[in-house]
């Protein structure tokens, strides 16, 4: 059952017949009205009916229907009160929207993290109609939920979406939409970040040479990629997520640049590369896929995301660096080239707008500390000269 002819006799009937099955009049393809009827499951089930005046309408009303269940958005709810699932439907175009101010680059993960988690909770309520309790208790079961990968949720992961959950009650008064209390107001999710740590210059050493090994005598090309990816990583101070998902569209091997597209901070960050990392490069066209898109790709042209990850957890077993992450290599990056050319100017290379979010990338390595404790011996007389050696 979906979409049915309405007969001027007010019977109702499939629009495969071509007349009516009560008066015998014939249906025209003008003025005809049509019934559209979806049914959340098989027989029995909660349906929902809707009215078009053309076929063309009638199959647009359709997929409309069919869309707002699958994103937990009940219509029939709808009519009778505003619904977060509604308010998100709404917000969703605005946020894709280029001219609103609420555009976002990364509407997209709001959409997974409606779908994934806040939709099958919330989808079919009332605004007016979810409590605090509500809340706490949805926030509850997200400790016990796993993601897509069968992980469980990240306290950074349950933050996003409660704040998501914020802001449709936020933006629903903005846009006026509704006026009543936010229940999930003054709720917070304590996230507490793993502190980055820098590779010592020896260290960093042997990880590019076994970052050499895997690329040069990887037994799949998966895995000769994944040590190139990996040696990009140390010396760009990219994220995996933009390395993996880096394309060939985006760098210029004759001048040097590059582009890293949706970064966290929801903006493009075109960078200059060196001439180890266009090496680098131009291995990974030599060796990759005809035609492939992804300058880093999987054996059947994918994204290395998760490969990545897995070939960096047996080389740091295997270098007994317990506790280091991918993204370490980036805090690296980012303290070198500090040392090197200030911090204001490191955030352009590493793509950081602001100053406090650049300094939780500030690392102060062991040999400058002893530079300047030694500098205080040596300015007190304690030292000939030399800041390595005590006077006796």
């Amino acid at each position: 059952m979906a979409i049915l002819v309405v007969c001027a006799c007010k019977t109702v009937y499939s629009e495969k017949k071509r007349v009516c099955p009560k008066c015998g009049k014939a249906k025209k393809d003008r003025g005809t009205r049509y019934q559209v009827v979806i049914r959340e499951g098989g027989r029995g089930t909660r349906k929902h009916t809707a009215y078009a005046n053309t076929m063309a309408e009638a199959r647009q009303v359709e997929q409309e229907i069919r869309a707002k269940l699958h994103r937990g958005v009940n219509p029939a709810a709808a009519r009778k009160g505003i619904t977060v699932g509604s308010v998100f439907e709404r917000y969703l175009k605005s946020a894709q929207h280029p001219d609103t101010d609420e555009s976002k680059v990364s509407w997209d993960k709001d959409l997974q993290r409606w779908n994934d988690y806040l939709a099958p909770d919330f989808g079919n309520r009332r605004m007016d109609a979810v409590t605090r309790d509500d809340v706490l208790d949805f926030l509850t079961k997200l400790k016990s939920q796993n993601s897509r990968l069968g992980k469980p949720l990240a306290p950074a992961t349950r933050r996003h979406i409660l704040v998501l959950l914020q802001r449709l009650y936020n933006w629903s008064r903005s846009a006026e939409i509704y006026f009543g209390r936010n229940p999930a107001s003054k709720l917070t999710i304590d996230v507490h970040n793993k502190k980055g740590k820098v590779f010592k210059p020896e260290q960093a050493a042997e990880v590019l040479a076994a970052f050499e090994e895997l690329a040069s005598s990887g037994k799949t090309l998966t895995e000769r990629m994944c040590g190139l990816a990996l040696m990009f990583c140390l010396l760009t101070g990219r994220r995996r997520g933009e390395v993996s998902a880096l394309e060939w569209e985006t760098v210029d091997l004759d001048t040097g640049m590059m582009t890293a597209m949706k970064t966290k901070s929801g903006e493009d960050v075109t960078v200059p590369i060196e001439a180890e990392v266009v090496k680098i490069l131009r291995r990974a066209k030599d060796m990759g896929l005809d035609g492939a898109s992804l300058v880093f790709h999987q054996s059947d042209g994918k994204s290395l995301y998760n490969p990545m990850e897995y070939r960096w957890g047996i080389i740091r077993e295997r270098l007994k660096l317990p506790g280091y992450r991918i993204h370490d290599m980036r805090h690296t990056f980012a303290t070198w080239s500090r040392r090197a050319i200030g911090l204001v100017a490191s955030m352009a290379l590493t793509g950081h707008k602001t100053i406090s979010a650049a300094l939780l990338y500030e690392h102060t390595e062991e040999d400058v500390l002893r530079k300047g404790a030694a500098a205080v011996a040596e300015r007190a007389g304690l030292r000939n000269g030399n800041p390595e050696t005590p006077q006796e």
